[in-house]
């Protein structure tokens, strides 16, 4: 008798828990998220602007695209909702009733147990069909949250630089801790960033400077060094690999370049700890077919025609020496001749009308 009373204690406290779960509160609380996000977002989007991140056009749309769609879902969501709400009130009522008045024999335990169990399974099952209407746009939504957070790293990143300061209409694309492989291994440690003109890696480790019997540190200090600034232009092939691992747990994301012999470099491996090495590849591509660009705030595009226009504006060849000039990288104002030092502007930058 005492194993039976027990079991109508359990029966009754599943089905108090039911009592509020039938309210679906979950699923408010997910549309109140939502809601809430929608709001958000744009805010966090103008912020990011004003910190330089030029490249949100994108991210405008798909968050402009989504609020339209909810806008559209909202309504059915709503009435789906208070309708499941309704059934399962009726329900409840009725479960309720053979609940109340449950005692401790076998049969009736036996019927109030599925009848719970039923009414957990409806439960459930109206949950998953409200929250089905909008699933889609809710995995949208928490993708764009996602990005504006890396986003938002990045930028982190690259104000904590000491030395990288970028041109005239540049706009930051990408930025990861990562290692400079140099000799295949090892090399120093430090930021790779990637703008939509140049590839930069900034050392940024803590190096041992004095070492205490010739084994334990003694002393250190933080060296941070900008030792890598090429022209993605100058990338003429990058592979993205994974090596390393166990049972394919824990792989190493590994990018290698080739550069142009203009770059400073000619080739580069390096370890990324934290990023895809294929979405910095994809990245790299979209730079340079200029697909990057359909990505900018509608703000930034006329700021981007005047460094095209300015870089076109310079001379093929040195006023002084007559040396033939490479074009220069969009958003140089000035450039310096390899030959006889001079310093060239871009053609009528010093006259006025």
């Amino acid at each position: 008798m005492d194993e039976l009373r027990l079991e109508v204690d359990r029966i009754q406290d599943q089905f108090a828990d039911l009592e509020s779960k039938a309210q679906l509160s979950t699923v408010y609380s997910a549309i109140g998220d939502f809601d809430s996000k929608l709001v958000e977002l744009p805010f966090a989007i103008d912020a990011l602007r004003d910190r330089g991140y030029v490249h949100s056009g994108r991210l405008d749309d798909r968050l402009e695209a989504l609020d339209q769609s909810w806008d559209n879902v909202r309504p059915r969501v709503e009435a789906a909702l208070n309708n499941h709400i309704r059934r399962l009130d009726q329900e409840l009522n009725e479960t309720e009733r053979q609940v109340d008045t449950l005692r401790p024999n076998s049969a009736a335990i036996s019927a109030a147990k599925s009848a719970v169990n039923s009414l957990s399974g409806r439960i459930d099952a109206a949950r998953d069909a409200v929250s089905g209407l909008y699933e889609g746009m809710e995995l949208e939504l928490s993708g764009i949250s996602s990005e504006i957070s890396a986003i938002t790293r990045m930028m982190d990143l690259l104000a904590e630089s000491q030395a990288i300061r970028l041109l005239q209409a540049e706009g930051p694309l990408l930025a990861v801790k990562t290692e400079w492989q140099r000799d295949g291994k090892d090399g120093p440690e430090g930021v790779l960033f990637l703008t939509d003109q140049r590839l930069l890696f900034e050392q940024r480790e803590e190096v041992v400077t004095k070492k205490t019997f010739g084994i334990f540190k003694s002393a250190s200090e933080t060296k941070i060094d900008l030792l890598l600034d090429i022209q993605v232009g100058d990338v003429e092939s990058v592979t993205d690999k994974q090596e390393g691992g166990f049972l394919g747990m824990g792989k190493d994301d590994i990018l290698e370049f080739v550069f142009a012999a203009s770059a400073p470099v000619s080739r580069a491996r390096f370890h990324l700890k934290g990023h895809d090495s294929s979405d910095w590849a994809a990245m790299i591509k979209r730079i340079q077919t200029d697909e990057i660009d359909e990505d900018r705030a509608d703000e930034y595009v006329d700021e981007l025609q005047e460094a095209v226009a300015v870089a076109a504006a310079f001379p093929s060849a040195c006023p002084s020496c007559f040396a033939e000039l490479p074009p220069p990288p969009v958003g140089i104002m000035s450039v310096s001749c390899e030959f006889c030092g001079a310093q060239i502007e871009p053609e009528g930058a010093g006259n006025s009308e």
